[in-house]
């Protein structure tokens, strides 16, 4: 039940969030941002119901420099020199010169985190302040993830595979293999799954993209004119293929995005699982609708099982 309990509070907190506008939920809730702290001293002033005694001007500020000593001048002229005249002295206590204009934004003490957390620890601060890594995956109205990398830049000549929601591991580098996580074909190096194609989607939450043979049917040859996407449910991720007609069982993925998706399952349905009404995934099954069953029957939704991993492609019963 873990499995299906974490993904599903995914998408059901994804569908609270969509109302009516998510905004950019990268930064709702998890960035803090915090000014600079700048001390000085308060307003001193010396009064007396005598009129002839010295009125001393206010004094609203002071340089933080230990035992200074302020000399006050009245409107007579008269100097501290005559030692009834007040004389204000700044002390190394009042001001702590090193706290003095301090930029808080960097100071650690002020990262709404643990500090050095191991990478797949929960993270809610985009500066990465409380990952050793420096790396905090924000995945809107989830949350976050302490990992290897935000970008494909972040990786070297690989690419960034996204957190794992399902099993809450943060965000790893590749090195841009057959069903690495990508953002442009620039890191797939393998020649036979040189493009970067997306996999998942859950729009406005989170897009997974990967290494894989093609982007779509025009991608493909005569041979093995389908391209297809081949789901790793339980990892969050997949890889797409060409494949000739017919070729894919029911219970594992078709390609909705392509009108002929259907052409490379068995039995030439490609049903649409339907998860909250967000997560849409293609599954070969054995119809589309009840006008492809038999007499009697009716035709089931395809299903995603969660806690086993599993594609489950409709069927007429």
């Amino acid at each position: 039940m873990h499995f299906r309990f974490a993904f599903a509070s995914l998408v059901v907190l994804a569908a609270c969030g969509n109302q009516p506008n998510p905004g950019d939920d990268s930064s709702t809730g998890s960035m803090f941002t915090s000014g600079g702290e700048t001390l000085g001293m308060g307003e001193t002033s010396v009064s007396d119901s005598d009129p002839s005694a010295p009125t001393v001007p206010t004094t609203t500020e002071a340089t933080a420099t230990s035992n200074v000593s302020i000399t006050m001048t009245d409107p007579s002229g008269q100097t501290d020199a005559d030692p009834s005249f007040p004389t204000i002295t700044a002390s190394d206590t009042d001001v702590d010169p090193d706290t003095t204009n301090e930029d808080s934004n960097t100071d650690p003490v002020d990262c709404p985190d643990p500090l050095d957390q191991p990478n797949n620890s929960e993270c809610t601060d985009t500066s990465g302040c409380g990952c050793a890594s420096g790396k905090c995956f924000l995945v809107p109205i989830l949350g976050g993830r302490c990992g290897e990398c935000l970008v494909d830049t972040d990786c070297g000549s690989g690419g960034c595979s996204v957190p794992n929601p399902i099993q809450g591991a943060g965000a790893t580098c590749n090195d841009g293999e057959a069903g690495g996580g990508c953002m442009t074909d620039d890191v797939c190096a393998d020649p036979n799954a040189a493009t970067c194609a997306t996999i998942i989607t859950i729009p406005g939450i989170i897009t997974v993209a990967t290494c894989g043979e093609c982007s779509g049917n025009a991608d493909c040859g005569p041979g093995a004119p389908n391209c297809t996407i081949e789901y790793d449910i339980l990892n969050f991720t997949g890889e797409t293929a060409c494949v000739p007609d017919g070729s894919v069982p029911n219970d594992e993925g078709c390609n909705l995005t392509e009108p002929s998706g259907g052409d490379a399952c068995q039995s030439g349905f490609c049903g649409e699982a339907n998860v909250m009404g967000l997560l849409k995934i293609g599954i070969c099954g054995e119809c589309n609708d009840n006008a492809d069953c038999g007499p009697g029957e009716t035709c089931t939704d395809p299903q995603v099982d969660l806690e086993q991993g599993a594609l489950v492609g409709s069927v007429c019963q």
